[in-house]
């Protein structure tokens, strides 16, 4: 399955526009001229509230349990957790020291539509949201099958990351999802990001982050405006993806 690496905060959104900065000079042979804002810097001042009004806060429901986590089978302990009426797993490695209440905090500030990634991602044998102590230098990793952070990411990579897990849900029921967005993404003429623009996948996981923070500030009208045809494709990712119920666990 494709696995998305993603960086956190400002040392990821650094290391992004470094390594574009360095390509356009290198092939131009001189000064990048001055690019039209994209999605990303457009709305870049609601990163700082984000999710901090939500009223919602997750519960444990049981647990802990002890696990060999999927990723290379590392001693863990896991949580059935419950977040408005979503439920699902949430697993910490044990040689990372961080309470399950922190863990729980940067997922309480994603809008409730998001939550149904959680419990794909908590399916069957899956480990749920994963908190890992290393992720070989990624803050994440995240498809249908895992959702993989390190201590530091943060809400909006976790919104980034929930981008990948909705997305495949929907390919492996529809394999022409991503050639749709690809001709969403060229309708549009607009970029996403820096960091998206390059493969069709992160272009998605990118405007699932942005238009969760619109969601959050109110601004999906100006987002709609702006990149219709991905936000058209995203609302319709937003959706049908969907966990599968008969492999929840319940209380």
């Amino acid at each position: 399955m494709p696995i998305s690496y993603s960086f956190s905060g400002s040392t990821f959104r650094v290391i992004r526009a470094c390594v574009v900065a360095m390509f356009v000079v290198g092939t131009s042979g001189g000064m990048a001229d001055e690019k039209k804002a994209n999605l990303e810097q457009t709305f870049s001042a609601l990163r700082k509230t984000f999710g901090l009004k939500n009223p919602h806060n997750a519960t444990v429901v049981s647990g802990p349990v002890p696990v060999k986590m999927l990723r290379a089978q590392s001693p863990g302990k896991t949580w059935q957790v419950k977040l408005g009426e979503v439920q699902f797993k949430l697993t910490i490695e044990d040689k990372l020291d961080l309470k399950v209440e922190d863990g729980l905090k940067r997922l309480e500030r994603l809008p409730t539509i998001y939550w149904k990634a959680f419990q794909i991602v908590s399916e069957g044998t899956k480990d749920g949201v994963a908190y890992y102590q290393n992720l070989d230098g990624a803050a994440a990793h995240g498809s249908q099958n895992y959702l993989n952070l390190v201590k530091n990411a943060d809400a909006i990579v976790v919104a980034h990351e929930c981008g990948h897990v909705l997305e495949q849900r929907v390919t492996s029921r529809d394999p022409r999802t991503l050639d749709q967005w690809k001709a969403a993404v060229k309708a549009d003429n607009f970029s996403v990001s820096n960091y998206g623009d390059h493969v069709a996948h992160e272009d998605l996981a990118e405007f699932s982050y942005i238009y969760a923070l619109c969601l959050d500030g109110g601004k999906l009208e100006e987002l709609k405006k702006l990149s219709p045809q991905r936000f058209l494709q995203w609302e319709r990712i937003l959706k049908e993806a969907a966990p599968l119920a008969d492999q929840l666990r319940t209380p």
